[in-house]
């Protein structure tokens, strides 16, 4: 098992265990925010579900009809994480504009405590694997997670807030309020998601970034190369990598060929690139 199957796994079975607990505590204590905290945190586990199994199918190997591989199947499997989020920030509003006041028991802040302490580990765990690697399905798992972690810090603080209720008349909007917030900080990550994706799905160019600098220093550095123009597209974790190359002109037709092969090679090889399938088109004049 690789190391993103692993951690969607491990991602997973926290957001199951998490969310039966909230969902559980929510119905007890009868607090509807507590309910809808765990009912965003059961999302986060269906979407790593599909999250799952769209990192297993874009390793999938090339095909004829697909030559370049099949890593933009995370973007699709991204596309509907983000669909499931609009659609529970419209939830999550909707209910927190139609609760009713009521006092949470105390229970329910050491539950919330709990369950956010064990959201906060599972949360930088997805990002520093998803760095470390490369992967988008963590780096997004992580961004629809962090919603999550928001969720719960907004239930601890109305529940805390609650307490006074009683005593304090304006603190009964305190459900309303803290309910209409996560939801529109929930429909703010869903539609970055959609975007994204969007994007990157219908062949997004990195422009100016710092991976794209690297590759071309890294190119012009090669003895033959004299200029180079690319274009690095993302194929979910990895890059399809298009190359204007201007090369020596007292090179023989076989030396440029064997400098293309050496190119190519070197680049694929290279670990911090996450490059496959590169392309190489030769000029003898590039502006």
């Amino acid at each position: 098992m690789d190391k993103e199957a692993s951690v969607l796994i491990f991602s997973m079975i926290s957001n199951l265990v998490v969310s039966i607990f909230k969902i559980v505590g929510g119905v007890l204590f009868q607090f509807s925010s507590l309910l809808a905290d765990g009912l965003q945190t059961f999302s986060d586990f269906v979407t790593d579900i599909v999250s799952f199994l769209g990192a297993k199918f874009s390793m999938k190997q090339p095909t004829k009809s697909h030559p370049f591989g099949f890593g933009k199947v995370e973007y699709l499997t991204n596309l509907f994480v983000g669909v499931l989020l609009l659609l529970l920030s419209i939830f999550i509003i909707v209910n927190g504009i139609f609760s009713t006041w009521h006092i949470p028991d105390i229970l329910v802040l050491w539950l919330l405590l709990i369950c956010f302490g064990i959201k906060l580990v599972v949360i930088f765990y997805l990002y520093y694997v998803g760095k470390k690697i490369n992967s988008q399905l963590l780096i997004t798992s992580f961004s629809e997670s962090k919603m999550d972690l928001y969720s719960s810090l907004g239930v601890i603080v109305a529940t805390i807030l609650l307490q006074f209720s009683r005593d304090i008349y304006v603190l009964r909007y305190i459900d309303v309020i803290v309910g209409v917030i996560i939801g529109i900080l929930v429909l703010k990550t869903s539609l970055e998601i959609l975007i994204e994706n969007s994007m990157n799905l219908i062949g997004k160019v990195e422009v100016d970034s710092k991976l794209s600098k690297e590759i071309e220093e890294f190119i012009l550095n090669i003895p033959g190369v004299k200029k180079v123009k690319l274009f690095l597209i993302r194929y979910g974790k990895y890059y399809k990598l298009q190359m204007i190359v201007e090369m020596d002109s007292r090179l023989t037709l076989r030396q440029v060929t064997n400098l293309e092969e050496k190119i190519k090679k070197s680049v694929v090889k290279h670990r911090n690139f996450h490059v496959k399938y590169p392309t190489i088109y030769v000029t003898s004049h590039l502006d």
